[in-house]
């Protein structure tokens, strides 16, 4: 098992543009770890951990 996961490895697994990652970690706090402008990447055990944390917070407000 890997133990990062690339900025375009999440874009593939949700489905969704590079756009949508920048402002998951702006306004959502997505914990990825900036090498260089190009390099960007999550530790799994990190996005496992915020994925729980998103979670929690939408079944709060529903």
């Amino acid at each position: 098992m890997k133990d990062r996961i690339s900025k375009q490895e999440l874009e593939e697994l949700y489905g969704v543009t590079r756009h949508t990652i920048e402002t998951w970690r702006r306004k959502y706090g997505l914990p990825m770890i900036e090498i260089s402008s190009h390099k960007k990447y999550i530790r799994r055990e990190d996005l496992v951990k915020w994925e729980d944390e998103m979670k929690d917070k939408l079944e709060v407000e529903v």
